[in-house]
């Protein structure tokens, strides 16, 4: 008489879940990973609050209050505002990103110190921003044709399954103008969040490392948003904290908000 065979039916779930996750990794590219990601990242409006904490190797910490305002066009451009309001050093600095799909993106730095609106070069983006281990490079929505992506694995982070996805400056134009030789992007397979990036410099060291957590999706949408994220610079021992709140989607907000006049009054 045979005996019966047992079968775990939670072995099983198991077992088909991770072959729909390879399936899932096998149909999308590099490219479209990111092209979700990209995705993701925006909304029709945006307004949020944080913190910026800047903490260097003592652990010495400077604490700024900031807002920004995002607003997508009909096009899918991405219109951005960031200010701060804390402490008084910094208040009223102001940040103005105009995206265009076409072209290069438009950056305008105010500083009430010296009363006036700089433009931000291309040649500027992988300088720091307001002192932070942030770059304007790093404030900007990523020009995907601009970038060479390669699926290097599937990996568990605090287990979340995730694609980890290498992206290479493809242009001679953004060879030059990157801060980095390349970068190593986790991306978070249920909703295409970014959740951890290497940077190596132009000689292939890892020279930073960012870090986004508590990711949440916001009430009464399909929006994710990390409501912490965590900049470090390997080699200085710097990090930049973010801690996001009062996230409000899809409230209109004006077009008059993102124009360099407006980025004069300093808030």
């Amino acid at each position: 008489m045979k005996t019966p065979i047992k079968i775990n039916i939670n072995i099983m779930i198991f077992t088909l879940l991770v072959g729909l996750n390879f399936a899932i990794g096998q149909e999308l590219t590099a490219k479209e990973i990111m092209e979700k990601n990209n995705q993701q990242r925006r909304a029709k409006t945006e307004q949020l609050q944080l913190e910026m904490k800047l903490i260097n190797k003592k652990g010495d910490i400077r604490v700024r209050k900031v807002t920004q305002l995002k607003k997508t066009d009909a096009a899918g451009d991405e219109k951005s505002l960031i200010r701060f309001h804390s402490p008084a050093d910094v208040k009223g600095t102001g940040l103005l990103t105009i995206e265009h799909t076409d072209g290069d993106d438009d950056q305008w730095l105010y500083l009430p110190a010296l009363r006036k609106v700089r433009r931000i070069a291309a040649s500027s983006k992988s300088d720091k921003f307001v002192g932070s281990d942030f770059t304007y490079e790093d404030l900007k929505n990523e020009k995907l044709d601009k970038y060479n992506y390669s699926l290097l694995k599937d990996e568990v982070i605090e287990n979340q399954p995730c694609f980890v996805i290498e992206a290479i400056p493809a242009t001679p134009e953004e060879k030059k103008q990157s801060g980095y030789g390349k970068r190593e992007i986790w991306i978070d397979k249920t909703n295409f969040v970014n959740i951890k990036t290497k940077f190596y410099n132009k000689k292939g060291k890892l020279f930073k490392v960012f870090n986004a957590s508590d990711i949440r999706i916001i009430q009464g949408t399909n929006i994710w948003r990390a409501h912490q994220m965590m900049m470090e610079n390997l080699q200085t021992h710097h990090k930049t904290l973010l801690l996001f709140n009062n996230f409000v989607v899809n409230k209109e907000i004006g077009d008059g908000n993102f124009t360099q006049r407006y980025l004069e009054r300093g808030g």
